[in-house]
């Protein structure tokens, strides 16, 4: 896979993390939910902070897993084009998990 398309799914990743976490945090202070719903939100915000913290992680070591499970999936033998597809799904779906969940639990 180009580096170009890896690093920009990297960036996807990493942007969404930082907003899952300032979006779990925003809905918390201003308290308008239920309170079962502020314990689901406060959960999903510890495991984005978490994975925050991993990124900052891989960041200090100056390694990606992304880019490792991209090495893998070579090694799997898949073709370019799956290996895009799997990579592409992935930042997007990650994307969608953590920023969507959290501003549907905070609506009512």
């Amino acid at each position: 896979m180009c580096e170009k398309e890896l690093s920009i799914c990297i960036g996807i990743h990493h942007i969404a993390t930082v907003v899952g976490v300032l979006e779990g945090i925003y809905y918390l202070f201003t308290g308008r939910q239920k309170f079962w719903k502020s314990c689901v939100i406060f959960l999903m915000t510890v495991f984005q902070s978490f994975a925050g913290l991993k990124i900052i992680a891989d960041l200090r070591r100056g390694r990606s897993r992304l880019t490792d499970r991209c090495r893998r999936l070579k090694r799997l033998g898949c073709s370019r084009r799956q290996e895009k597809g799997v990579l592409w799904g992935i930042a997007a779906l990650s994307a969608l998990f953590k920023t969507v969940p959290v501003h549907f639990l905070a609506c009512d």
